[in-house]
């Protein structure tokens, strides 16, 4: 994430926690509708809110006695309405997950992304793949992947989480230490003028199904009367070239498509829970058998809100890291397992900005305070 304290709070309803401060202790418990919520210190009561933390217009007609928005005109930096707050999530067991006060004054940037659905690294192979001279018909044909790059994402390498957000497990004969890796498979193509001829999609299905490591990194189908060969991991990037070795003629490169990394899908939220978890006193770096809360849910999508907050002006040794340095917090939000899309919901009203499917939000504190 670039920063020092990086903090995830994860929330499968689109309503955020609401009451007094006399709640504080007592949120632990699964049976809730609320998991997250904003917890400001002031002015006024010490309370979660469900209104709208700052405001971005301001109304510029003074005649208007009744001070309704009238000539409203939307400010570059918008007012904040308290002073300082908390971010606090429901926890399963044990005591809440919050972070520090955060002094509004500290507050830098706060930007949502909405869910953006994750696409795998494509090769297509068309009819001039496997159609080149000489062809004929039953020709047996190479199909090389040289693996460019593997996946490093955490949830990757976590044993609790991983059979819950993979189908397949990234197979360890394909990692390598050199530049690149190289796989070989052999298909029979019986209609080298039509690439996804039901036959050649069979036949190329059932090669991968057979390949020792090919059966858990890529899929094959019918797109466009193309077949289209498909990462199934994120972070899987691959060349494919295919000889016609019958007629021992030169390979042909399958046009690429990269990958769509997408935002909130549910591999994407468990990395970055899982990498966070030490910042609430899990320090199980080996992951032995003990058990932690996961909060993320396998299939869910969800939004994301970022926030970023400069560190006060504190000594070295009494912060969190040097002044001047920024930390995160940031929320995911589902609605109940589905994106939030364009539904109205009170993470939007709480930081200003019109749910929407599609449409990105950001609003930035120029030369915000780094001392309270």
């Amino acid at each position: 994430m670039g920063t020092n304290l990086s903090q995830v709070f994860i929330s499968n309803a689109l309503t955020a926690l609401d009451g007094s401060q006399a709640q504080f202790g007592s949120l632990a418990g699964a049976a809730a509708a609320d998991d997250v919520g904003i917890f400001t210190l002031g002015p006024g009561t010490a309370e979660y809110k469900q209104s709208a933390l700052y405001a971005t217009t301001v109304d510029t007609d003074t005649s208007n006695a009744d001070d309704t928005t009238v000539a409203a005109l939307t400010v570059a930096n918008p007012l904040w309405l308290y002073h300082s707050f908390q971010v606090v999530q429901r926890a399963l067991t044990g005591d809440v997950l919050q972070s520090p006060i955060i002094p509004t004054s500290s507050i830098r940037r706060i930007s949502h992304s909405p869910y953006t659905a994750w696409a795998g690294h494509k090769a297509t192979c068309v009819d001039a793949t496997f159609n080149t001279a000489g062809a004929q018909d039953g020709d047996e044909y190479n199909f090389k992947f040289v693996i460019r790059a593997v996946p490093v994402n955490q949830s990757q390498f976590y044993n609790s989480t991983n059979a819950s957000l993979y189908s397949n497990v990234f197979p360890l004969g394909a990692f390598n230490t050199t530049n690149h890796k190289v796989i070989n498979m052999s298909v029979t193509i019986a209609d080298v003028s039509d690439a996804d001829a039901a036959t050649n999609l069979t036949n190329v299905q059932n090669a991968i199904a057979d390949h020792a490591l090919l059966k858990d990194l890529v899929s094959a189908a019918d797109v466009g009367a193309n077949i289209e060969i498909t990462s199934l991991h994120p972070g899987l990037i691959f060349d494919l070239l295919v000889e016609n070795i019958t007629q021992a003629t030169d390979p042909v490169v399958a046009a690429a498509t990269g990958q769509v990394l997408g935002v909130g899908n549910d591999w994407q939220v468990a990395d970055d829970e899982i990498r966070c978890r030490g910042r609430y006193g899990d320090f199980n770096r080996m992951y032995l058998p003990q058990t932690q809360d996961t909060y993320v849910t396998a299939d869910s999508q969800y939004d994301r809100i970022t926030i970023e907050y400069a560190t006060p002006n504190w000594p070295n040794g009494a912060g969190i890291l040097p002044a001047g340095g920024v930390n995160q917090a940031i929320i995911y939000y589902s609605n109940e397992g589905s994106a939030p899309a364009a539904s109205a919901n009170e993470f939007a009203t709480l930081f200003g900005y019109t749910q929407h499917a599609t449409n990105e939000h950001e609003f930035v504190w120029a030369g915000a305070g780094t001392s309270i």
